[in-house]
């Protein structure tokens, strides 16, 4: 069940998988315990900026981050601010979104996936699209009522979309609201779509998951969950 307060929305406390949004955009961010709750590491996906001291002190109530994921080229904002809070921590990135990470965190050492990896416990995977151009990487987290996923670009699922130029720009390029693969992804960062087609179909059939928390947009659940989900590959 999820519970929220003014800082964080806390979707499972038994396993600790919590998020809160930042910025403008309100980009959601995700904090995921990879060791004992309270006292072992934690994982920070799409680190985000703005954070209050409350919310600082509920992460370090949670744990130490131990590893700082860019869950694709774009989300980069607040790797430099939790790093240099937590000087311990390690940014790690999926090859494809080294370059651009590198170029915008001039000084900071970026790894790939695989320390990440060797350190998750049974319930937690990280697990990324052939073909993102953007290195675009997907978590699981395993909970008792099923799978829960955050996925940052490759689908959102926004209740309202801006007004003005920026809307009606968003718009023209195929955004709406609801559950949807982004326009953006599809036309710019997708190489291959019959082969992420394929590959979401096959992910979705392995975790049957039950919780949908998208960077961008509301989290969903519900029976159905799975072919709503299956629909976004459908429509490509």
């Amino acid at each position: 069940m999820t519970t929220t307060d003014d800082l964080w929305q806390l979707h499972d406390e038994s396993v600790l998988l919590a998020t809160t949004t930042y910025g403008p955009q309100r980009a959601r961010m995700a904090v995921i315990a990879i060791g004992a709750i309270g006292e072992g590491d934690l994982l920070i996906v799409s680190p985000g900026t703005g954070m209050s001291d409350a919310a600082w002190a509920r992460v370090a109530a949670w744990g130490a981050p131990r590893f700082l994921l860019a869950p694709n080229h774009f989300h980069n904002a607040g790797l430099a601010k939790w790093q240099a809070r937590f000087p311990d921590a390690q940014i790690v990135a999926h090859p494809r979104a080294q370059a651009r990470l590198r170029k915008k965190l001039p000084g900071h050492t970026i790894t790939d996936l695989a320390d990440l990896q060797a350190a998750l416990p049974p319930d937690v995977r990280v697990f990324s699209p052939p073909g993102a151009k953007q290195g675009e990487t997907f978590v699981s987290v395993q909970r008792p009522t099923g799978p829960a996923w955050f996925v940052t670009d490759a689908l959102v699922n926004e209740s309202k979309l801006p007004g003005g130029p920026t809307g009606l720009i968003i718009r023209l390029f195929g955004f709406r609201t609801g559950l949807m693969t982004n326009p953006f992804f599809k036309r710019f960062f997708l190489a291959d779509r019959p082969a992420y087609k394929q590959w979401l179909l096959a992910e979705l059939g392995r975790d049957r998951p039950t919780l949908f928390i998208p960077s961008h947009g509301d989290p969903l659940h519900g029976p159905d969950l799975v072919d709503r989900l299956r629909a976004t590959a459908d429509a490509l």
